[in-house]
């Protein structure tokens, strides 16, 4: 039997069968259905209508909260306007109108270094200023070094440089000056006139040492300036070393200034040959140990030595003048005439004499020639002395 014929067997079955349930209860269900379901439908409608309330009620509250704080915000950040729909924005250059809604652009702003008023008080623009990030700082006169800058010191003007591995080199110019002041204890000194404006000063220092020693005080070499006014007063100082064992030292200090013709010059070393050239004014060359040259020098002039030569070359003498050694030769060749001078030479062990066109003389060891008014005098302990 198939699938089928089971159903059509199943279906005629059912037919046969009596059946055990009426209308009434048919009826009875769906009434009983009707009475429990209802309650419930009631429950539901008063939930959703509370729902409904409530979220009109939170809505409301919501977007009325918003439009308040919303029409605070505005009124606060709109300004007042004029009832104008046009402003015009005068400016030294150009012209700008500005409308509703519209931002004006001043394309000549960039060129023009005023600051635009956005409203014409009648006050005119100031010019941006530029400022620096650090201090101010005065100008000095021009340094420049080949070797170590010097520390300066802006309110007295002075400055300093210090030896480096045994060496010093300086090259600087100063301006202003009509007094030059030199103190060293060792050192080779030139002084030249030329004409100029400034001082030029170069200082060389060098030390070398051969052999097999111990030392100490290095960096034992100082050069310093102090300016005060016109007057430039330039110092050379050096440590004392101190070699132990088998060495061989040799030890270069030499300072070179060139000068205006018009200047004053004080000469003071310790150790060392001076030389001076095309100079006039009042010049002072003093020195312990070493020679004096002179050239083309006028004015008043004051030459001693302690021990060394001091030697002259077309000098003239305008003011009372002094040339002294203690251990050395004096030879100058004065340009004055000798009615203007009253020499006075003298030596404690060695020949005076007077070799001129003019007149020539010589004595043993004193010679006084002349009433004139500059007086010339010429003083050697040990050593001739020589008039031209």
């Amino acid at each position: 039997m198939n699938s089928e014929e089971k159903l059509n067997h199943l279906f005629e079955a059912l037919k046969a069968e009596k059946a055990s349930t009426s209308v009434a209860d048919v009826t009875s269900w769906i009434q009983a259905s009707a009475q429990v379901t209802a309650p419930k439908s009631t429950s539901k409608i008063i939930i959703q209508k509370n729902f409904f309330i409530m979220s009109t009620i939170v809505t409301t509250l919501i977007v009325g909260g918003f439009l308040f704080l919303s029409g605070n915000k505005e009124s606060k950040s709109t300004p007042p306007q004029n009832n104008t729909t046009k402003e015009a924005i005068l400016d030294t250059s150009t012209s700008v109108l500005k409308q509703d809604n519209q931002i004006p652009v001043n394309k000549e702003f960039s060129e023009n270094p005023f600051i635009q008023p956005l409203i014409d008080l009648g006050i005119e623009p100031l010019p941006f200023m530029e400022m620096d990030n650090g201090p101010a700082i005065t100008q000095l006169d021009p340094i420049h070094s080949t070797q170590h800058s010097p520390r300066t010191n802006n309110q007295t003007n002075a400055g300093s440089w210090f030896s480096s591995n045994d060496s010093l080199f300086v090259d600087t110019l100063f301006s202003g000056v009509k007094s030059l002041v030199f103190i060293g204890d060792k050192c080779d000194l030139l002084v030249r006139g030329s004409e100029r404006s400034d001082v030029s000063m170069k200082y060389e220092y060098q030390l070398k040492a051969k052999g097999v020693f111990n030392r100490k005080n290095q960096g034992n070499c100082e050069l310093s300036y102090e300016r005060k006014d016109s007057v430039l007063t330039v110092r050379v100082k050096r440590k004392d070393q101190e070699f132990k064992g088998v060495s061989a030292l040799s030890e270069t200090s030499k300072l070179e200034f060139y000068v205006p013709n018009n200047i004053d010059v004080k000469m003071n070393s310790d150790l060392g040959d001076i030389t001076a050239e095309n100079v006039s004014g009042n010049i002072d060359l003093n020195t312990d140990l070493g020679d004096i040259s002179m050239r083309k020098l006028e004015g008043k002039i004051n030459s001693v030595t302690s021990l060394g030569d001091i030697q002259g070359e077309h000098i003239l003498i305008s003011d009372n003048s002094k040339f002294n050694t203690s251990l050395g030769d004096i030879d100058v060749q004065l340009s004055n005439t000798l009615s203007d001078c009253s020499l006075d030479l003298s030596s404690s062990l060695g020949k005076v004499k007077i070799d001129r066109p003019d007149l020539k003389k010589k004595a043993g060891s004193q010679l006084n020639i002349g009433n004139g008014k500059l007086k010339v005098i010429m003083e050697t302990s040990l050593g001739s002395i020589k008039v031209r």
